[in-house]
């Protein structure tokens, strides 16, 4: 498995995109699909914050993750988060998502950030406790209760993957 900016994969960004708007929507933080291309293909052109990253593996797209300044409006002093970690449903608990969030976390590192946050609902809290993220907070958003989560970069031994093979393709 590979993991490289979306800028490097252009060819990618419609199906990234249709993936993510489907899944999110509103969330999200465009109007329309089409207003949704235009904010992925603005961040896929960045390779610090905000970035795109994606997961790949003998040509196919496997999914991607989004490293953001903001994505929780009632948070704004809490930057950066990880966004729209997003696994093709059929590899699924094949270590993608792990693989993706820690090249988020690089990237965070490489950027100068010290901690990165997130926020998710449902069972998701407990994935990503086990990834080494913590509990900060539980508040409502968008008529659900969400939580928010964090990572200190500057404590993790989190390896860089720039487009280097991992070792087994499990995370």
């Amino acid at each position: 498995m590979m993991i490289g900016d979306l800028g490097d994969h252009f060819a990618w960004l419609p199906v990234l995109a249709r993936w993510h708007y489907d899944q999110w929507g509103p969330l999200t933080g465009a109007g329309s699909f089409d207003g949704y291309v235009a904010l992925l293909s603005e961040a896929a052109a960045s390779s610090t914050v905000p970035s795109v990253l994606v997961a790949a593996a003998d040509g196919e797209l496997l999914g991607s993750a989004n490293l953001v300044a903001s994505d929780l409006p009632l948070r704004p002093e809490m930057t950066p988060w990880l966004a729209q970690l997003f696994v093709k449903p059929s590899r699924r608990r094949d270590g993608v998502g792990a693989a993706l969030v820690r090249a988020v976390l690089q990237r965070a590192r490489q950027c100068g950030y010290g901690r990165v946050y997130l926020y998710t609902s449902g069972t998701l809290p407990q994935y990503y406790s086990r990834l080494g993220w913590r509990f900060v907070e539980r508040l409502e958003y968008l008529q659900r209760e969400r939580t928010v989560m964090d990572y200190d970069v500057e404590l993790s031994s989190a390896p860089n993957h720039g487009m280097q093979p991992t070792a087994s393709g499990r995370g």
